[in-house]
């Protein structure tokens, strides 16, 4: 088989994303809810607020492509999310809001 990973652009509530993001750094990950850093990345939840973890967003995905294919094999369910384009909503929404 030859599947490979490949971006796809879907429509999807960002707020709802956020409450079940883990974004993962170099070396650890954080809660997009609660801010808590030093998560672990096959944690399923968080162990400060609880959230569990339905998407996952690396700040550098090329360093990390072997990881995304380990975590795929372990939980199929979880979906990646693409980091700039999160931040860069997150920033047009916190800018609307501030605007208001």
């Amino acid at each position: 088989m030859n599947e490979k990973f490949l971006r796809v652009y879907k429509k999807m509530d960002v707020h709802e994303i956020r409450k079940h993001l883990l974004i993962y750094g170099d070396l650890s990950a954080q809660c997009a809810e609660c801010q808590t850093m030093d998560i672990k990345l096959d944690t399923t939840a968080c162990p400060k607020c609880g959230t569990l973890f339905k998407f996952i967003a690396f700040r550098n995905v090329r360093q990390h492509l072997p990881k995304l294919q380990k975590i795929h094999e372990t939980r199929p369910e979880v979906q990646f999310v693409d980091f700039d384009d999160y931040t860069r909503i997150m920033g047009e929404l916190k800018a609307r809001d501030f605007l208001k």
